[in-house]
């Protein structure tokens, strides 16, 4: 690529394939070069697998005329900017530094709006403020247009809140659910769906009930209406509805979820990919469902590789769930490469210094890291001595009606009880025998069986015949 086009191949390296799909429809130039330059930019965002040049010998200034063109079209659907405008709008006339010319575009704005829009709420109460503002300085023909608008849509306005609260009601009960293994919520997803379908709703409201959505569908594995939701909001963005970039990144965040569950794993990958390519409050999320990706497909240099590569994101944050996951893949990852005893010294710090958010947010995620860990190092003392201090294994116990259920914390404390001779040979194996009857092998579970019978197997060789026994 020659230097005088490194700009606009920057910029169509960082262009989504939801923008690009959007800009495929508006597209429509007459000259030949600007076409091909256009082509060439939409399939290097939709296809970067096919290596596709753009051609150097065009006119520098018709590559800046397309880019010019395309970052036009994707500010004018992008509702952060929208919020931001309003936001920063509110902010002036609180400090009295609203300039007539701001001024004239929010009034011309409100006189002709027509149909709600994603940041309705924003806008509604925008103009609450500006009324007062505008009477006390005896403007009453902005103050009308203003009160008309509020007047008009009050009963709209009522409702967004209503949803809105509504929403927050459901994101308690779902998260819920997620949190203490708490029975299905399916209730709300009747109202959830209706609120994402309709179209008279702000989109901000439609967006929430999407995340809720996918979030639920998510824990039960509804693999069906989950698809089926991602097929809808995907068209919304191709079509440039709800679209910034904000809520493309975690809608990409979304699909690893969606693609890992379908096992479309080099799907997942991309789409991990793809949300990563900026940095937000929520990386630390992202990085997790690619990481785990990784993982599951053996493949923990890279899991390593990208975890270290976040290290600051992960020292920044105040997410403490999203802190657990990190470090519990991180453990993971370093066991796998063998550096258990690197993982071994910081679970220990880390179980030290978060302990209580541990128990109270993902105990089971980090406990099962950390065990793997301390099992691979021989240290069954301290394996036995956390389960005596946290009674590990009847919490597990509690968990056991979920599809994913192994009783991998009871196994692994039964092992090092076994090998620290606390029981016998004859009840250890009665311990796993009757765990193994009572637990329902699923599509879900499988993967975690064939692992948990693999690393115990390590430490004691006996039992990959018994596992072999049981499991085929």
């Amino acid at each position: 690529m020659k230097p005088k086009l490194k700009v606009f191949d920057d910029f169509s390296k960082a262009l989504l394939p939801h923008e690009a799909k959007y800009l495929q429809t508006l597209g429509n130039f007459q000259e030949q070069e600007k076409q091909e330059i256009f082509r060439t930019l939409i399939h290097k965002s939709l296809h970067p697998e096919k290596e596709l040049s753009f051609n150097p010998a065009f006119d520098k200034r018709k590559y800046h005329y397309i880019k010019t063109w395309a970052e036009k079209k994707l500010l004018l659907r992008d509702v952060d900017q929208v919020a931001q405008w309003l936001l920063n709008f509110n902010k002036k006339l609180a400090l009295d530094l609203v300039t007539s010319k701001e001024e004239k575009i929010l009034i011309d704005y409100v006189r002709n709006y027509k149909t709600i829009t994603f940041n309705f709420q924003i806008l509604y109460q925008t103009m609450r403020d500006y009324r007062s503002y505008l009477l006390i300085r005896m403007r009453y023909e902005d103050h009308i247009v203003v009160s008309n608008f509020l007047e008009n849509y009050s009963d709209s306005y009522q409702r967004a809140k209503e949803i809105e609260e509504k929403l927050y009601q459901a994101t308690i009960e779902i998260t819920d659910q997620f949190t203490r293994t708490k029975e299905t919520v399916i209730y709300w997803e009747k109202w959830l769906k209706k609120v994402f379908e309709a179209e008279a709703i702000n989109g901000n409201n439609r967006y929430k009930a999407f995340i809720l959505l996918a979030f639920m569908y998510n824990t039960t594995g509804n693999l069906i209406e989950l698809q089926a939701i991602f097929d809808q909001i995907d068209a919304f963005f191709s079509q440039g509805k709800l679209y910034c970039r904000r809520l493309l990144y975690n809608y990409y965040s979304s699909r690893v979820l969606l693609h890992s569950k379908q096992r479309n794993y080099e799907e997942a990958i991309y789409y991990g990919k793809l949300s990563l390519r900026q940095t937000n409050e929520d990386t630390l999320m992202y990085v997790n469902n690619l990481v785990s990706i990784y993982l599951r497909l053996d493949q923990p240099k890279l899991a390593l590789n990208l975890l270290e590569s976040y290290d600051s994101i992960y020292e920044k944050t105040q997410n403490s769930l999203q802190r657990i996951i990190y470090i519990s893949y991180y453990l993971r990852a370093l066991n796998e490469l063998n550096l258990s005893a690197k993982a071994e010294n910081i679970g220990i710090y880390f179980l030290q210094k978060y302990e209580p958010e541990i128990l109270k947010l993902r105990w089971h995620h980090f406990f099962t890291s950390y065990l793997n860990v301390l099992y691979k190092n021989e240290n069954y003392t301290a394996i036995l001595q956390l389960d005596k201090k946290f009674n590990l294994a009847e919490l597990e116990n509690q968990r056991k009606n979920s599809d994913n259920f192994v009783p991998h914390l009871l196994w692994l404390i039964s092992t090092a009880s076994f090998l620290e001779n606390k029981i016998s040979k004859e009840k250890y194996f009665r311990v796993l025998t009757e765990s193994l009857n009572t637990l329902k092998i699923n599509e879900s579970n499988q993967y975690l069986l064939k692992n948990n019978a693999e690393l115990l197997s390590k430490n004691l060789p006996d039992l990959k015949f018994f596992f072999k026994s049981h499991l085929t």
